[in-house]
């Protein structure tokens, strides 16, 4: 019985271990962008009350101009406001814009 699970682990487990991911080689413009970062020292945390009450463009300014390590809070999920190109409302339309929301900052 022993062999068996031994076995069953040996050729289930061991094909995990060839597909190692591929260390990423950062292009020269990723390690200069990394570099002018180390010359700026703090956070910003950018506070909302709901999910489309961010300043992009000021998020952004501190985030590629000043090199800032950025963040967004928003304060709800926005699920009490309006939906004008659906039918979904409350918690529906919350989980909508968090999404949304996440889309947005994966740009």
């Amino acid at each position: 019985m022993k062999i068996r699970l031994i076995l069953f682990f040996y050729a289930f487990l061991t094909p995990f271990v060839f597909f190692a991911q591929i260390p990423v080689k950062p292009s020269a413009t990723d390690i200069h962008s990394a570099l002018k970062k180390l010359n700026f020292l703090g956070s910003v945390l950018y506070v909302a009350a709901h999910p489309d009450d961010e300043n992009t463009r000021l998020i952004s300014y501190f985030s590629n101009e000043i090199h800032a390590n950025t963040a967004y809070l928003s304060m709800t999920r926005g699920d009490g406001g309006q939906n004008l190109i659906g039918k979904e409302l409350r918690d529906h339309l919350g989980i909508i814009r968090t999404q949304e929301l996440l889309a947005a900052r994966r740009i």
